[in-house]
Order: C-alpha cells, then sequence, then structure tokens
C-alpha cells in the first residue's frame, strides 16, 4: 500500500473513531435486545465462482461457520456482535452443523437431551415436563406438549427457553434442513434478549445465500415407516454480487404408537446480494432476504398412559361387580369426592360419562367396530321438566386412586392422611400394564386427535461494513405468521379407563317396573365430553430493527505500539427497534346440538355452555363380570372415529297423555327414597310420553364452527425498546469486559370476543379497543473475561491459555400480567451470577470449561389457565364468588318465598326439623352475602373476568337480576353464568408467582484430539428451589378465606340444600364440603397451604446430576477409509418426584397432615445409549456420497419411568419412554 492509500485509511479510520465517540453521547435510543443474525460465513463469503480472490471485510453482526467438528468459533449470544466463545463471559452452548449431520439431530427435541443443563420432554426426553408442583400430573398436561412438542423443555431446572428464529421471538419449530447452528444461552441477559425467559433462549440461524455453487439432497428411512426428503442448493447468479439459496423439506414421522404421526412440509429461499457498484476495498454492503414456508399436520403420540379407573373393579372393599341400580344413590355422594357411604370406594358418580352440569345429549359406541350403540339424553336432575317425574340419577362408574384415598381417608382417618381434607396430594395412578391396554403400540385417541401448524415468514436484512469495519450498520424488518390448532375427543381431560357400574340404563327406576337392564355393565370404557379443549392460536410478529457498531482502536489514534497494545480496541452497539405481536386466540366445542335442542332440553335461550353440549361413551372391552384380574384384556384404543351426528334420540317428552286420568287423583308412590308414598297421578311418569325418539341436530366444527365458539380473545403487545452494549480489548486481549444496558416500554391491549346474550356463542368479529395498560422496565448485564497475559502463553506447550470469567445478567421481562385478583403484577425478573474458568490447548482443538452459577427468577410464573399450583383448581377463585352469587339469588328469592315452595324448591328444595335449622343457615348466610360481598368482590372483579355478575344487584337483594342476562328458569343456576373471558383477565389467563433460585454447576468440554475425531461432553449439577410464592395472589386467598370462613360460605355450592343435608342428625346439618366454604377449604385453601408446605423444596421432576458425551471418528486411511463412528450417551440421576408427610398443628390449632420437605421421594435413573456408523465416498469428481445408520436407544425396551410419586413413594403417575430405533440417512453432495 503506497503512502496515499496509507494516509486515506488513517483518515478513514480516524472519521469511524469520531463517529464512534459522537454515537457513544446519544442521549436516548429505543432499541430492543435481539440481534437478527446474518448467518453468513467467511469462508463461504469468499467462495467464489469464476471471481477474483479480493477478501471481503465481515460485518461485526454476522459470525463464522468456520469450525472444526464440533468446536464453533464465536457467537452472537454474548454481546450482540461477533465475539469468540473464548472472550464470551455468559454460558452459551454452540451446537454446529457438523454435530448435526453426524448426530441426524434435526429438531430440539432430539437436541435437548443433548446438551448442557437442559431437559425436553416427550417419547425421548429426559423428563416428564407436566407434573406440577406437589399435585402431579394436570388434567389436562399433555395439550400444550401435543400441540408444540419441542416447546416443553426447560434449562437449570427454572423454565423453558425462549425459542428465537435469528434471535426473534418465534413460535415456529426448527428443523435442521434450513439451519447453520444452535446457539444455547443460558440465564439472563438483559441486552441480547427481549422479552427472554430467564432460562435463556435456544436461538437457530437459518441458512444464508453464498458465492459458491452447492447442494445437497437427503433421504432417510426410519423406524415404524418413517421417511425423510431434504434438498439444499445454492446457485450464484452473479459473481460475487447474487445468490441464491433453496432448502426443501418434506419429513412424515411415524411412531410405535399407531396411527401417531408427525408431517412436515417446508420450503425456505434465501437470497444474497452484495451490489458491486456499492462495495470497495474499505466498504462492504449486503442485503441479505430469506423466507420460509411451512406447515405440520399432526395426530402426535401420548407420553402418558391412560390413567386407571379400571383396576379398582378388581380391588374388592365390597364392589358389587355386577353393577348398582343409578337411581338408587343420587344426592348421596361424599361431597367433594363422588363416593358413596357404606359403598365401596371405588364406586364412583361424578358423571364423567355423562354431561355436566346439565341435561345434554349423550352417544355409546363400540370401539372397535365404531357401531352406535345408543343415544338418549342425559339426565341428572337439573332439566325442571323432568325433575318432578324422575328421580335424579348418577352414572356409576369405577373411579382413581385419588377419589379411593379420600373416600377411605374419610371413613379410616389413619389410612392415606390428608387425603379428604385435600391437604396431602394424592394422585390418580396411570395405567402400568400393557397387558390391559397397550400403550406402547396404541395411541388411545386413535384418529380422533388432530394437531396443526401453518407459518409464512419474510427477513430482509441489511448489513453495511465501512473504514475497514470500523462503524457498521445493520436493519432489518422480520414477518413472522404461525398458525397453531388442536382438536380431540378428550376435552380437558386426561384419557382413563374405566367400568361401567350401571346395572340399569339411566332412563326410569326399577320401583317403576319398566327398568331397562344396561347391556353393557361390566364392560370397560373410554369418555369425555365435547365441551372444550378444542383451541386454535394466531401469532403475527412485526420486527423492526437498526444496528449500529463503532469500533474504536487505539491504533488508529496513537499508531501501533505498545500503548495501543494496553489501550486496544473498543466496541460500542446500539440499536432501535419496534416489535409488534397479535395474538388471535379461538377456542369452541367440537360438537353441539343446536338451539332447538336446548329449548328442549328446558333452557328457552339454548345456551351452548349447558343443555346442548354432548358427551360420548366407547366400549373398550368385553364385560368383566366373570373376569378375575384386568391382567391380560388387550383392551382397543378408539379405533373408529367418534362422530355424533343428525338424526333422532331418546328423550323423556314429559307431555300428559293419559286420557280419562285425574291428575289429582291419588297415586301410591313406590319410589324407597322417599318417606312419605302418598301423591297425586300427576307424579305419576306412566301417565307422560315418556322415553320417545325426538329430532336432534348435530353441528360439528368442521361445518359449523361459527355456531360452536364458547371464548375468543385478541391481544396486541408493542414493544419499544432500548439498547447499549460496550465491549472492550485490553492488553493486547488479555481483559475483555462487556457491559449492557436496556430499555423496554410494553404496550398491551387486549379484547374478549363477546357472547351471545342468549346462546353465549361467541362472536368472532371484535376488535381491540382502549389504550391498553402499559410497563417500562430498565437492566443491565455486565461481565468480564481474562486471559493469561501473551508473554506467558507464549511458553505454554500446545498453545495452552488459562481463561477465567465473571457475568453479572439481569433481564426484566416486559409482560402485562394478572394475578387471580385481577390486579397487574409485577415484571418477571431474571438475575445470574456466573463464575468461569476455561482451558484451551492442543493448539485450539481443545477447551474446557467450568462455570459456577446462582440463577434467580423472581415473580416467574408458575401456573396459567388450568394449569395452576393448586391442583388444577386455581379456577374456584374467581368461579366460587361467581357461582356463589347464583346460590345466593336462588335463596334469596326462596327466603322471600318462605314457608311457601319456590317452583317446587327445584334449586333451593330443602327439608327442615322444628327448629328451621337449615333456614336459619340460609337467612344469615343470604345476610353475610348482601352486607359483605361487594367488600371482598368488588364490580370490578367481575368485569375484568368478563363475567356477568351485577354486585349492586347482591347488595341491594335485587335477587332475579344477579346475572346480566336472560335466565332460563325462574331461579338463576350457577351454570348459566355469562363468562366471555373464560377465565382471562382483561385478555390473559391470571397466573400464580413464584421465586426461584437454581444453583449448581457446569462443566462442557469440546476436544478434537486428531483431525477426525471429535469428542464433546459436560456434566452438570443442578439445586433449582422455589423460595417463596407470589405475595398478590397469597393475600387474596387469604381474603377469600376470610369471606368463605364465615356465615356467607354456609351456601352449597349447587343449591340443593336437601342434596347435602344431613337428615340423621338433630337439628340437621350440612356436610362442610358440600358448602361454598367447604370446597374452597378442599380446593383452594388445603392447596395453598400444600404450596406453602413446599416452599424451599425443589423443581417438580428435577434430576440434579446430568452427564452427556457425544464422539464420532472418521477412517482416513487404509481398509476403513471412509467410514466413520461414533456414539452418543446420557445419564440423569434420580429425580426427586414427591414428598413424604408430615402432621402439624395448622393455624386454626387443627391436626393436618401436609408435605415434608425434609422427605424428599425419589424416580429412577435415566440413561440412553445412541450408536451410529457411516461410509462416504466420491461417487464422480463433482459428486460425493453418505451413508449412515443410526441406532437410538441401544438395547432399550419400550418401558415406563415414574413421573409423580405416592407420599409413600410408590409411582404414582408414569411416563413412556421409547426403545430401540434406527434410521438409514443416503446423502448426496454436489
Amino acid at each position: 500500500m503506497n503512502m496515499r492509500k496509507s494516509n486515506l485509511a488513517r483518515k478513514r479510520a480516524l472519521v469511524a473513531a469520531s463517529s464512534l465517540l459522537a454515537l457513544a453521547g446519544v442521549s436516548r435510543l429505543h432499541a430492543q435486545a435481539a440481534p437478527a443474525a446474518d448467518q453468513t460465513s467467511s469462508q463461504d463469503a469468499s467462495g467464489t465462482s469464476g471471481a477474483d480472490d479480493q477478501a471481503i471485510v465481515l460485518s461485526p453482526f454476522t459470525v463464522s461457520a468456520q469450525n472444526e467438528g464440533f468446536q464453533a468459533v464465536d457467537t452472537l449470544g454474548g454481546a450482540r456482535v461477533k465475539t469468540k466463545l473464548a472472550d464470551t463471559p455468559s454460558a452459551i452452548s454452540v451446537v454446529t452443523k457438523s454435530f448435526l449431520q453426524d448426530t441426524g439431530i434435526t429438531n430440539a427435541q432430539q437436541l435437548l437431551v443433548y446438551t448442557t443443563n437442559t431437559e425436553v420432554a416427550g417419547l425421548n426426553g429426559n423428563y416428564s415436563g407436566v407434573a406440577s408442583r406437589g399435585t402431579g400430573v394436570s388434567s389436562n398436561a399433555e395439550a400444550g406438549r401435543l400441540l408444540n412438542p419441542n416447546m416443553a423443555n426447560r434449562a437449570r431446572g427454572i423454565s423453558a427457553m425462549d425459542n428465537t428464529r435469528n434471535y426473534f421471538v418465534s413460535e415456529i419449530p426448527w428443523d435442521s434442513f434450513d439451519i447453520d447452528r444452535v446457539d444455547i444461552s443460558r440465564g439472563p441477559n438483559s441486552f441480547l434478549f427481549g422479552v427472554g425467559s430467564p432460562s435463556g433462549i435456544a436461538n437457530y440461524s437459518t441458512n444464508q445465500a453464498i458465492f459458491k455453487d452447492k447442494g445437497s439432497v437427503e433421504f432417510r428411512i426410519g423406524g415404524y415407516g418413517s421417511t425423510r426428503e431434504a434438498l439444499d442448493y445454492n446457485k450464484v447468479l452473479i459473481p460475487r454480487q447474487l445468490a441464491l439459496r433453496i432448502d426443501l423439506l418434506n419429513d412424515d414421522t411415524q411412531y410405535r404408537q399407531k396411527p401417531a404421526f408427525n408431517h412436515s412440509e417446508r420450503a425456505y429461499a434465501a437470497l444474497r446480494y452484495d451490489p458491486k457498484a456499492l462495495n470497495t476495498e474499505n466498504n462492504q454492503l449486503t442485503i441479505n432476504a430469506n423466507a420460509e414456508a411451512g406447515r405440520v399436520r399432526s395426530n402426535n403420540p401420548r407420553e402418558l398412559p391412560p390413567m386407571d379407573f379400571i383396576t379398582g373393579y378388581f380391588a374388592g372393599w365390597g364392589l358389587n361387580k355386577a353393577g348398582y341400580d343409578p337411581f338408587l344413590f343420587a344426592g348421596s355422594q361424599i361431597a367433594g369426592v363422588g363416593a358413596y357411604p357404606n359403598q365401596s370406594p371405588w364406586l364412583n358418580g361424578q358423571d364423567y360419562h355423562y354431561i355436566w352440569p346439565g341435561p345434554g345429549a349423550a352417544y355409546w359406541y363400540d370401539a372397535s367396530s365404531g357401531k352406535q350403540l345408543q343415544s338418549m339424553t342425559t339426565l341428572n336432575g337439573n332439566n325442571n321438566n323432568n325433575a318432578i317425574l324422575l328421580p335424579q340419577a348418577n352414572a356409576l362408574y369405577t373411579t382413581g386412586f385419588a377419589n379411593y384415598a379420600a373416600a377411605v381417608n374419610r371413613v379410616y382417618p389413619n389410612m392415606f392422611p390428608g387425603a379428604y381434607a385435600g391437604t396431602v396430594t394424592y394422585n390418580n395412578k396411570s395405567l402400568m400394564d400393557p397387558s390391559i391396554f397397550n400403550f406402547y403400540d396404541k395411541l388411545v385417541d386413535g384418529s380422533n386427535k388432530q394437531e396443526w401448524q401453518n407459518w409464512r415468514t419474510f427477513n430482509l436484512t441489511l448489513n453495511d461494513t465501512m473504514f475497514d469495519g470500523r462503524l457498521s450498520f445493520q436493519g432489518v424488518v422480520d414477518h413472522q405468521e404461525f398458525d397453531e390448532g388442536q382438536a380431540g375427543v378428550f376435552g380437558y381431560t386426561e384419557p382413563w379407563i374405566s367400568v361401567d357400574m350401571d346395572a340399569y340404563l339411566v332412563k326410569s327406576p326399577t320401583w317403576l317396573g319398566n327398568a331397562t337392564v344396561n347391556p353393557n355393565v361390566g364392560r370397560p370404557f373410554l369418555a369425555s365430553d365435547f365441551g372444550s379443549g378444542d383451541n386454535s392460536a394466531r401469532y403475527v410478529h412485526d420486527n423492526y430493527q437498526l444496528q449500529v457498531n463503532g469500533d474504536l482502536r487505539a491504533e488508529d489514534l496513537f499508531g501501533k505500539g505498545q500503548l495501543s497494545e494496553i489501550l486496544g480496541h473498543h466496541s460500542i452497539t446500539a440499536l432501535v427497534g419496534s416489535y409488534t405481536t397479535k395474538i388471535d386466540s379461538k377456542a369452541w366445542s367440537g360438537y353441539a346440538t343446536d338451539a332447538a335442542f336446548g329449548h328442549l332440553m328446558g333452557d328457552p335461550t339454548g345456551k351452548i355452555t349447558a343443555n346442548r353440549a354432548i358427551s360420548w361413551v366407547s366400549y373398550v372391552g368385553p364385560s368383566l363380570i366373570n373376569a378375575s384380574s384386568a391382567s391380560g384384556l388387550n383392551l382397543s384404543n378408539l379405533g373408529s372415529t367418534i362422530m355424533p351426528t343428525s338424526g333422532v334420540i331418546q328423550h323423556f317428552v314429559p307431555t300428559w297423555n293419559a286420557t280419562g286420568v285425574d291428575p289429582t287423583a291419588a297415586w301410591t308412590n313406590p319410589s324407597p327414597l322417599v318417606t312419605d308414598h302418598n301423591a297425586t297421578q300427576a307424579g305419576n311418569p306412566a301417565n307422560y310420553v315418556g322415553w320417545t325418539n325426538v329430532p336432534v341436530n348435530v353441528l360439528n366444527w368442521q361445518n359449523n364452527i361459527n355456531d360452536l365458539y364458547t371464548s375468543g380473545n385478541k391481544t396486541e403487545q408493542k414493544l419499544k425498546s432500548a439498547a447499549f452494549m460496550y465491549q472492550g480489548h485490553i492488553w493486547d486481549n488479555t481483559i475483555v469486559p462487556e457491559f449492557g444496558w436496556r430499555r423496554d416500554t410494553l404496550t398491551q391491549r387486549s379484547a374478549n370476543a363477546p357472547l351471545d346474550p342468549n346462546t353465549s356463542v361467541a362472536s368472532m368479529n371484535y376488535g381491540i379497543t382502549g389504550s391498553g395498560d402499559r410497563t417500562v422496565t430498565t437492566s443491565t448485564s455486565y461481565g468480564v473475561a481474562v486471559h493469561l497475559p501473551k508473554s506467558i502463553r507464549g511458553k505454554l506447550p500446545l498453545g495452552t491459555d488459562l481463561s477465567v470469567f465473571y457475568f453479572r445478567g439481569n433481564n426484566e421481562t416486559p409482560k402485562v400480567r394478572y394475578a387471580f385478583d385481577t390486579t397487574q403484577l409485577p415484571n418477571e425478573k431474571g438475575k445470574t451470577d456466573d463464575y468461569g474458568v476455561q482451558i484451551d490447548t492442543l493448539n485450539g482443538r481443545a477447551t474446557i470449561r467450568l462455570t459456577f452459577y446462582k440463577t434467580i427468577d423472581q415473580n416467574a410464573q408458575v401456573g396459567s389457565g388450568a394449569a395452576d399450583p393448586l391442583g388444577n383448581n386455581g379456577y374456584y377463585m374467581y368461579l366460587l364468588p361467581a357461582w356463589g352469587a347464583a346460590d345466593a339469588a336462588a335463596s334469596g328469592q326462596a327466603i322471600q318465598a318462605w314457608p311457601n315452595a319456590l317452583n317446587d324448591w327445584g334449586f333451593t328444595n330443602h327439608p327442615d326439623d322444628s327448629s328451621n335449622t337449615i333456614h336459619n343457615l340460609q337467612v344469615a348466610a343470604v345476610s353475610a352475602w348482601q352486607a359483605n360481598f361487594a367488600k371482598y368482590f368488588p364490580q370490578s372483579f367481575f368485569d375484568a373476568y368478563g363475567m356477568g355478575v351485577n354486585v349492586n344487584a347482591i347488595t341491594t337483594g335485587d335477587w332475579k337480576n344477579v346475572y346480566n342476562q336472560p335466565n332460563a328458569n325462574p331461579i338463576t343456576f350457577p351454570w348459566n353464568i355469562a363468562n366471555s373471558g373464560s377465565g382471562r383477565v382483561n385478555g390473559s389467563f391470571p397466573i400464580i408467582t413464584q421465586d426461584i433460585q437454581s444453583k449448581g454447576f457446569e462443566l462442557e468440554a469440546t476436544v478434537r484430539p486428531v483431525a477426525n475425531w471429535d469428542l464433546t461432553f459436560n456434566v452438570s449439577k443442578t439445586d433449582a428451589t422455589q423460595t417463596s410464592l407470589g405475595a398478590q395472589d397469597s393475600a387474596f386467598i387469604q381474603k377469600e378465606y376470610e369471606f368463605f370462613n364465615g356465615p356467607a360460605g354456609n351456601l352449597p355450592l349447587w343449591g340443593f340444600w336437601n342434596g347435602g343435608v344431613d337428615t340423621t342428625t338433630t337439628p340437621y346439618s350440612l356436610p362442610p364440603t358440600s358448602t361454598l366454604r367447604g370446597y374452597f377449604l378442599q380446593n383452594i385453601w388445603s392447596a395453598y397451604q400444600l404450596q406453602l408446605a413446599q416452599t424451599g423444596t425443589m423443581q417438580p421432576d428435577l434430576a440434579r446430576w446430568s452427564f452427556k458425551t457425544i464422539t464420532n471418528y472418521t477412517f482416513t486411511h487404509g481398509h476403513l477409509k471412509g467410514f466413520s463412528v461414533g456414539g452418543g450417551f446420557r445419564w440423569s440421576s434420580k429425580p426427586i418426584l414427591g414428598y413424604g408427610i408430615t402432621q402439624i398443628t395448622d393455624a386454626l390449632g387443627n391436626q393436618t397432615w401436609i408435605m415434608d420437605a425434609q422427605k424428599p421421594l425419589y424416580g429412577t435413573i435415566d440413561k440412553h445409549l445412541d450408536l451410529w456408523v457411516g461410509y462416504e465416498r466420491k461417487l464422480t469428481s463433482k459428486i460425493d456420497w453418505k451413508i449412515q445408520l443410526n441406532v437410538t436407544n441401544v438395547g432399550d425396551h419400550p418401558h415406563l419411568a415414574p413421573a409423580s410419586l405416592e407420599p409413600d413413594g410408590s409411582w404414582a403417575q408414569v411416563r413412556i419412554v421409547d426403545g430401540a430405533s434406527w434410521f438409514l440417512t443416503n446423502t448426496f453432495k454436489f
């Protein structure tokens, strides 16, 4: 270079330095901490197609794809700009393309079982991902995992990592067909992540077009009939200026569970343009664009076997295997349990396989043949047209272990302590005998379940690097659209297999002489309803980001020399950004009858939430009456489609047709359930039309979805962010400090779908109004890496270097969230302190890093919606006051009518003794509601939930207007409440928060002893504990306790005072669990006490120790030249899956059994081996061929692993662990 060029370069450098100093003085910036990764490699960028070898100046916003085997060189994941991994103080693991290719890994589920201190759920996962804190597996535990299996993960034992695409938050699952690398950053980092999880992120960087013609085609076949085809082709259109890359995928994964599958189809394209006219020796302008369209259609396999409600049939305790008359058990249940006094605790009647809470249509099927056996309307006493003619009846069936334990504990307090009170959790057990139902090979749903995903993306990135890399700009426009949904027949429940215990159909009692024998008594069945569970969501992200980086180099100011080496160079990065996310979620009933049928069932408004619902029963095997054991039954799954259709259905028509009979004439009621048998012919069912076929029109979601929507929500989040990052290289790169600052301003608006005032069908034709809620956060992160001085490094053998690190990471996630009391919660805050030491040796071919960490997650979400830590009963916190309002209204009307009957007492029916004990309880309870309700539950509480409760009507005693919608009956029923929010507060599900602390160490090593041998391993130890429960929800629970523990809590939840009254006592009394107080104590207060008792305990299903390793060796000489062999091994220690129990004296002076944090109960060790062998050779001068056989879970058979334990240490719920499988991959590179 001549003197003129040298001076010109110096001037450019000074201009860059001046620009950088000016940049540092900018007072206010708006940006998001989410760098857009332009994943161009320096090696590929220099690849030519007939061009010269002019060097290209890379943008600091890109990383190099150069690596040797499993070892990456640099990352954007710690400091936003390209940084050597050796200079990065935060905990980052980089998964290279070679690693993915050697192992055959294609997705997150397969990868996260091998990466450091990460867990993922699934058949080949290393934890269940569905166990809640102290309450086992929730009723809808698998719903989220089935919809998006890759998202069920956890890092450092805290929570799920964010899935990011080129450092933008994304719902799109990644696949190796179009990605170059995966960067996993553990712990919070305020500069890097916008609304990131304190656990960290898993970022995948998509392929970019390069200036080199090349391509590959992959064909894979695998176990159970799986196939996969992938194409990657890059073409240079204009040498060194324009290139195009196309990636295509067709992946059809089949599973051992039949007919489960997951079929992905994806198309990706990337374009790179380096305009020659604008590029010079010291300036590089690159425009990258990429787009993807994809879809997934699946019926994903289940990780959990069905719940075991069947083996109790053979467990004794006086169970009559021939069945029972269902009419003899109405109204005699042990409240809150469903079992019956003086009967086998395995007998239950909570109407699981009939529609609840009101009458509706029910269909019975044979699972194997698909034949519809019968259909009829259900009869449980809530249809006022029928209740005066036919007594209430409960369908009877065998129950699970949880209800069994509660029923036994009520009679025998020393057995299953704390079960009936609910202070100790006894879980329903999973079915564990595959000879009863082969859950390894059969998907219990059959073809009655489906999930879907669709997406489109577009990304445009402009990088401009000037002054020999001293000043760089990056602008990004990123757009993502993602749709997902699921539909099935099990609704909100986990599947369970039970036994039909109805000796007669629930149509007419035996004492009327026309009872119908149940031909299916004793048959095992699956059952549910179509009332909930089907849902979809649409996410739209629009991201705009501008990023500026300046590199201030001492040598530009002072020339080369010792002073410049000491001062080094300093990188300053700032960005501005605007990020908008729109979410549109919908829920619907899969099937329902039309409004006219609702009218027939006694509801003149035709509400979709009550009498129009459809339930189903499907028998999966023959009668067990003569069987001695459930073993060997080999029960069927749902082998045919459950699809209720229009036609006719059996229904009891209460129309008088007894010509010549005087309705007032005397009639003797033969019922053994009454004491006074003197009645009139008006009460004789024989005088009415009775059971007959009536027309029914069934709506289905495929054709009538607009008439089946039950709820919807639209949410808009607008994030404005500012971020600043400094990174220095001092003393000849010996000291590398960094500092990051960010400010986020989030505005969130939302709206719930309006409900039709008559039918309660949700309309999806609505928008968002109002300014929304606003939250602002500010956070910082900083760290330093210190290496050995060059003078020392130069004297050590094999290029050895010793480095030490410290990193303080913070983030405060801006997100509008609500507690169950509808108040806004503080932001979630993450903080980590990482201390590390790293040894690099073998001339850069070996790196060993040890990190000690302490990560704190404050105000973290414990659960949302149905998945809360209160045994999934958190909804009682807002529904008990709303349901209780109807109880108060009904009782208030009854008091006004006293002592005359009101609607034949109907919902308020009760007997009384001479002292009017029950009536006096009723008066005291209603008076308490009038006096105190508004103080505990203001109108704003119900408005936030979108529930139509009129608080003023309660206060003033305007009992007919307590609910803000037309009533179907003179009495207000709880199940008729308008609930447009479907449990949401201002569009978001309320949550309970907690503080979590995780501490331990992570040891990672990547070694390449020789050029053809790669080895990596990691070891981690994690202690992640809950340190406290959320203050706002705790205060609200205690506030509700004050209300329900007083006279107001004496109202029976479902209004029927007679159903829960114990008439054997004098005066009459109400069993505590039948009242609002009882339900609150059993479902909320006891669960809350359980959570408090677990403060300081480990995160659920957490293995403290983990070891994972992968190695691959390629033969380069001799007879085995071209062959490669490798393997991976992963091991996890026994996780804590439960706790023993102890007895304490609670705050009320009661002796109470609770879980004992000092008595941990452990699961089993998890270990698996994967092996592979490959061969590669040239077919022609331009075509390389590689074939590789991978065998996963070598030597394993499908088996079960515990997911939760009972208090005595026995297995409760279990997860399925897949056995050995294989896949064979042929790859052609050209």
